[in-house]
């Protein structure tokens, strides 16, 4: 293997991978939120391949306008696909539906990519929107009525496996660290698919089912993203310092290397400089 990998981590849920062969995003999401504007348009403008993981907003709401940008292929569910086609109005030659259930894949020029299900934490959206009405909570609020209105919400949780032409793979887990998976369905993704660098959220106090999926998947490389953390400060709700995760697996998996993602985040990986990569 001597191809080289650059991993870049944008805020929410937005990565890049960029190889010799092309450039593939995970969730770009840019606009002003919740606080936050980490990064811009442009910074996406360059790509080939734009996967989609779930239809909630920041997840799906700035990807019309960066595949028109850059041209890219939009890869997700057939829901999200269909809305992004029908309601943003995508040229369906630059979308590519891939249905999780079924662990359907693709091969694109230097990309592998096949979809996954995983399940995420409870989110019922009519009982949120009349819990908030009661409280007052505008924020909750008009994040819950937005992403009913403007977004496939219920679109399937469609996690990827990327794997490049060097034979390295990652796995981008998204939000799917919680409660909602069974051990079964977690050792079978780890049966299904060898994992290089696992991709995934930290967030609330989901440490052992963290420490789940990576004992499944066993990783060499492990790194961690906050998805919602301006979102929950703007809520009231807490997740666990970022150490907490870390230890949830380095103390079981002491061989694992575990980075902590922030907006701006790179990881470049060499075969050759580095060698514990692939023991």
């Amino acid at each position: 293997m001597t191809a080289k990998l650059k991993l870049n981590y944008y805020g929410w849920s937005s990565l890049s991978l960029d190889t010799d062969e092309g450039r593939l995003l995970f969730d770009p999401f840019f606009r002003p939120y919740c606080g936050a504007e980490w990064f811009h348009l442009e910074d996406f403008s360059r790509a080939d391949y734009i996967c989609v993981t779930h239809g909630h907003e920041e997840h799906i709401l700035d990807v019309p306008v960066v595949a028109r940008t850059s041209g890219a292929t939009v890869v997700s569910s057939p829901t999200a696909c269909k809305f992004l086609m029908k309601r943003r109005k995508l040229y369906p030659e630059k979308v590519k539906a891939l249905d999780p259930a079924k662990f359907e894949a693709a091969k694109f020029p230097g990309f592998e990519i096949t979809a996954f299900p995983w399940k995420h934490r409870d989110i019922n959206l009519v009982t949120s929107i009349t819990k908030q009405l009661l409280k007052g909570s505008t924020t909750q609020l008009a994040w819950a009525w937005s992403s009913l209105t403007n977004a496939p919400f219920y679109a399937p949780f469609t996690g990827f496996h990327i794997k490049l032409p060097s034979g390295l793979t990652v796995l981008n887990y998204n939000e799917g660290f919680n409660y909602g998976m069974t051990d079964e369905e977690i050792t079978d993704l780890g049966r299904r698919f060898k994992t290089d660098i696992l991709l995934g959220g930290m967030q609330l106090n989901f440490m052992e089912d963290l420490a789940r999926g990576v004992a499944a998947l066993k990783p060499k490389v492990v790194v961690l993203y906050p998805p919602h953390e301006m979102l929950f400060r703007m809520m009231g709700a807490k997740s666990e310092p970022p150490a907490d995760f870390v230890r949830a697996i380095t103390s079981r998996f002491p061989s694992i290397q575990v980075f902590v993602a922030e907006p701006g985040f790179e990881l470049n990986v060499n075969p050759i400089e580095t060698p514990t990569l692939f023991q």
